[in-house]
């Protein structure tokens, strides 16, 4: 009996330990208030770190090696009350790492500013998608759906539309909150319009774009069939053009360029002369005021390098190397 017992056990904890919750994401708190008690910040990172990485989100179970890694940080600026408090802003970042490589992508890097919220020492942080409780954890939540989402998506077809149906739940019950961040008539760049975007069909290909930019594109980089890689990527470009063409600006599009700019330049600067000018063209079109950015994937990449790892979104796991 007692063997059994300790078999069980063992069972368990290796099961612990091989599936677990599905983020490694880094919360971090800070304040440029002088004079403040710093150890309420330092329990409101404690408390956002364990609701965010030691809960269960989904119905899947993650390897370790699967977990999804990002990082959020908020830095205070105002503690008006003992509960109130307002963030100067709040970093969302996503990293999706690349297959057989030791590259880490930018999937999402993105801003919040003047945000309020309020928070109270000890008390438990509450969330349930169609409940809204708080400004703080519900705004918390769309992003880890929201990463999901844009990972789910880059691993298959429509692989996130699931999260991005509990991010419009999310959005929906946040309707009737009196901070900034929810409604549509705010402004086109809000996590209302993050959501409706993917939801909305006339910009359907948008969940082409992650899949074949990162499984079909970026995953096959390190492989014999380069070519093949780059244009599925480019097919991604093409795709994110048509959506761009439905309507300019649209926030889905800005994010993703945001985080990929700088990687898309890396990876076709040592293309053929004909994809070059294709992607410089689609860029230049949708992101108009980084000409000067697409005309450097004319200058030819230095070959005594060939390691070295193409640069997305400016914060892609700087010091990843792989054969671009």
């Amino acid at each position: 009996m007692k063997k059994t017992l300790l078999i069980l056990s063992i069972l368990l904890i290796t099961s612990s330990t091989l599936f677990s919750q599905e983020f490694k994401v880094q919360v971090s708190v800070s304040t440029t208030i002088q004079g403040t008690d710093r150890k309420i910040y330092e329990n409101m990172q404690k408390a956002l770190n364990e609701f965010v990485n030691n809960r269960k989100w989904t119905n899947s179970n993650y390897k370790v090696e699967e977990k999804i890694e990002g990082s959020i940080s908020i830095n205070i600026k105002e503690h008006s009350s003992q509960e109130d408090f307002k963030a100067d802003f709040i970093n969302i970042q996503l990293r999706r790492p690349v297959y057989n490589s030791s590259y880490t992508t930018t999937m999402l890097n993105t801003q919040e500013t003047d945000y309020f919220f309020k928070y109270q020492e000890g008390a438990p942080l509450e969330f349930e998608q169609n409940t809204y409780y708080d400004n703080l954890t519900s705004t918390i939540a769309f992003y880890l759906y929201y990463f999901l989402a844009i990972d789910g998506d880059s691993f298959a077809p429509s692989g996130g539309m699931q999260y991005f149906q509990v991010c419009h739940n999310i959005v929906s019950a946040a309707q009737k909150s009196a901070q900034k961040g929810w409604k549509s008539f705010e402004n086109q760049k809000n996590k209302y319009w993050m959501s409706e975007n993917y939801s909305n069909g006339a910009y359907r290909q948008m969940h082409d774009v992650w899949y074949n930019y990162h499984l079909m594109g970026l995953d096959r980089m390190s492989g014999d069939n380069q070519s093949e890689a780059r244009n599925s990527i480019l097919s991604a470009l093409e795709s994110l053009q048509r959506v761009n063409r439905e309507k300019t600006q649209l926030v889905c599009v800005q994010q993703f360029i945001d985080a990929k700019a700088d990687e898309i330049v890396q990876i076709f600067r040592n293309s053929p002369d004909n994809e070059k000018e294709k992607v410089i063209t689609i860029m230049c079109e949708i992101n108009p005021s980084n000409t000067n950015k697409y005309e450097q994937i004319r200058v030819q990449q230095n070959q005594s390098n060939p390691n070295q790892s193409p640069k997305g979104g400016g914060n892609s796991g700087g010091g990843y190397n792989t054969q671009f």
